[in-house]
This record gives structure tokens, C-alpha cells and sequence, in this order.
């Protein structure tokens, strides 16, 4: 019976075998087929996968060495993404590497969710967003803003940033630069860099990225409504 649909399928023969392998076999398999790829780890997922982690990347290849499959498995029974779900786990352990020390909270009074939203003062979706909250913060959604440079240490951006981490009040003078306001520049030991590094191991490549508790990840804008709506759907999942 058919258990999985597949979403963008490439399928590879990878050998003559109809017998379940185990994972060394696989592993050496794919080692003498790709001697370029450096793989991180293999697990098995069921009685007819292994997931196959290539650095950031996710394959999947049949427990006969048949076939290596790049793209989705979606569960039919219960219509559940697995890739995604190792997508979340992989996410959720590198944002807990990121300290409180390294963030900006604003936090909720009556918090019910917490985002960590990866942004760079230059970003004018960032601004947008910013602008919003307000909105989500009476909402019941904490918000732990990370900043980072996306455009590296060379730029303005960058030593407003430095700026607003050093200066007495760092969410009134965020609030004020959003607001293209004047700041005082200041500098001091701040986690700026750092934070550039966290947002590479997450693959922020665009601003602001949006991440919930559970792993999920917005990539880009979208109002604090939808945001919100987001939250709460992701809940009663």
C-alpha cells in the first residue's frame, strides 16, 4: 500500500541487491559512488528509508540501495512532512546555541509564544515589521530579535547595530533606529559577529526570518496578523 507521496523525486540506481542493507553498507555504498560528498549522518527511518544528511541538505535512500531520492516524504496516513520534521529538529538545536546574552526581548506580559526573528537594521521588510510589534507583543508573542549584518562588518548597518547593542536603552534605541532616528554611535563588546555565524548555521539568507518554538521557519515579511494566525494554527496541529 502506498505510505508516501514524494515532492521533487531524483532517483539514482545505486545497486543490484534486493536484501535491507544496514547503515555501514549504505554508507560505504554512497562513499564509493560520491567520494566528493561528506556525509554527516545516516538514520533509519523506517522498515524502506534511511535519511541521508549531506551537511544542511536531507536525501533519502531505499533500504535495498536501490534508488537515493532528493526532495520531500510526506506521510499519507497522517499527511505529516518527515523532511520538515528533521528540518525543525536540526533548527531547534542550533537556536538553542544562541544565549539570551545575545538577543534583544521584547518581552510579552502575557506571553503565550515566543519568535526569534533573525534582522538587520537596513532591511526596510525589517522596518516594516518592526513597526508591527506593538501588535504582537499585546498579542501574547514574545519576540527575541537577533541582530546580524547580513551584508558583513564593512557597512553602516553594521556599526548601527554595534550601536544599538552598546547603547544604555538597546530597545529604545532599536525602536529609533527603525524609526530613522539618530542614534549615538557607540561601540563595546557586542555579539554582532556571532550572531551573523548563528544565522548562517540556520541558512538565513534573506531578512527578517521569522522562527516559532516548534521549528517552523517564515522566510521574509508577512504582518504581525498573519504571524499570529500562524502561531495558533501551529498549536492546534
Amino acid at each position: 500500500m502506498l505510505r508516501y507521496i514524494f515532492i521533487i523525486i531524483i532517483l539514482f540506481i545505486m545497486g543490484c541487491s534486493n536484501k535491507e542493507s544496514n547503515i555501514d553498507e549504505a554508507r560505504i555504498l554512497l562513499e564509493n559512488k560520491y567520494p566528493n560528498i561528506a556525509i554527516t549522518g545516516i538514520e533509519k527511518i523506517d522498515q524502506k528509508f534511511y535519511e541521508v544528511r549531506v551537511g544542511d541538505e536531507i536525501y533519502y535512500m531505499t533500504t535495498d540501495l536501490q534508488h537515493l531520492i532528493a526532495g520531500n516524504i510526506i506521510e499519507l496516513s497522517t499527511g505529516t512532512n518527515l523532511t520538515e520534521d528533521s528540518f525543525k529538529k536540526t533548527r531547534l538545536e542550533r537556536l538553542s546555541n544562541i544565549s539570551d546574552d545575545n538577543i534583544i526581548l521584547y518581552p510579552s506580559e502575557n506571553s503565550k509564544y515566543t519568535v526569534t526573528i533573525f534582522s538587520d537594521t537596513s532591511c526596510p521588510y525589517c522596518q516594516k515589521l518592526h513597526n508591527e510589534i506593538d501588535n504582537l507583543v499585546s498579542s501574547g508573542v514574545s519576540v527575541r530579535y537577533v541582530l546580524f549584518s547580513r551584508n558583513g562588518n564593512d557597512t553602516e548597518a553594521y556599526n548601527d547595530m554595534v550601536s544599538v547593542w552598546c547603547s544604555e536603552n538597546r530597545r529604545k534605541s532599536l525602536d529609533d533606529l527603525f524609526d530613522n532616528s539618530f542614534i549615538e554611535k557607540v561601540t563595546c563588546k557586542n555579539p554582532i559577529d556571532d550572531n551573523y555565524s548563528k544565522a548562517m548555521s540556520l541558512q538565513v539568507n534573506g531578512t527578517p526570518m521569522i522562527f516559532f518554538e516548534d521549528g517552523s521557519v517564515i522566510p521574509g515579511y508577512v504582518s504581525s496578523d498573519k504571524i499570529i494566525e500562524a502561531l495558533v494554527t501551529s498549536r492546534s496541529d
